[in-house]
């Protein structure tokens, strides 16, 4: 197929371009896809939406990357997104693509703080198809695979290729879909352990109560921001919800729709 018929993938994340996640990603979209990628030169975690206001952005071609082409920039998931389509690519994309999250993004808080998902919230203020993706890490490896940039080996490897592989096919299908109204993001999330037999199930976002996110450091001078995985142990567990799914090992995909929070619907009859 040639690439002019290939549907066009502009890949993000906001753990940094060279995140091991996001270059997988890009080699299973690139088997079937054109992949443009651009996305930000160092983790950008925890900043949802966030827009550039006070410095310029500068654009880099990364050399050796899987794709097409790829860009590193010194701003956020969302500045990515917005600069590719306005100002790099040479026509729109099909559809944006940002992930393989380090970690899951599951219920609304930490949806509505994800830089992942802010990507794709960007994608979808532009009127494009848009998908985040994430991947649930095993408490005790989390922040060794974070530290390593997200490079695995054996059964995680196997996990990442698994999620990497059904995402893309994912991509495919909602390529050929006419673009949602409103102002969608399809929200996958893998569990940790994902063998790629069974495809996501459509689930909804759990609600969820966080505490304070910021813990006293230890020279008793400053606050660190401190996510405690309690908070999800001890939830209350909506059934059908991503929160749900996760705890199952299942892989889920929400369909979230921000337009609801302009308030419309309390207009209506």
């Amino acid at each position: 197929m040639s690439d002019a018929k290939k549907p066009l993938i502009l890949a993000t994340n906001d753990d940094g371009i060279n995140s091991n996640f996001l270059i997988k990603l890009v080699e299973a979209l690139s088997e079937n896809c054109e992949v443009i990628t651009c996305a930000p030169d160092g983790e950008r975690s925890w900043i949802g939406h966030a827009i550039t206001r006070h410095q310029t952005l500068e654009p880099k071609e990364v050399k050796k990357y899987p794709g097409k082409i790829a860009y590193s920039v010194n701003g956020t998931p969302a500045d990515c997104v917005n600069l590719a389509v306005g100002n790099l690519l040479d026509r729109e994309p099909d559809v944006v693509v940002s992930g393989i999250n380090l970690g899951y993004n599951i219920t609304m808080p930490m949806i509505l703080s994800s830089g992942t998902v802010g990507g794709a919230m960007e994608a979808s203020l532009l009127g494009l198809r848009a998908m985040a993706v994430s991947l649930a890490l095993p408490n005790e490896k989390f922040d060794q695979i974070r530290d390593s940039g997200g490079k695995v080996k054996g059964e995680m490897a196997k996990t990442l290729n698994a999620a990497a592989k059904s995402a893309a096919k994912y991509a495919q299908t909602i390529a050929t879909l006419p673009v949602p109204e409103g102002l969608t993001v399809h929200n996958l999330n893998y569990p940790p352990g994902y063998d790629g037999k069974e495809d996501p199930i459509l689930t909804f976002a759990n609600s969820l109560k966080l505490n304070s996110l910021f813990k006293l450091t230890k020279d008793g001078k400053s606050y660190q921001l401190t996510y405690q995985t309690e908070w999800l142990d001890n939830a209350k567990v909506e059934v059908g919800s991503d929160l749900w799914a996760l705890q199952e090992n299942m892989a889920s995909i929400s369909r979230l729709d921000f337009s609801e929070a302009s308030g419309k619907r309390y207009l209506e009859p």
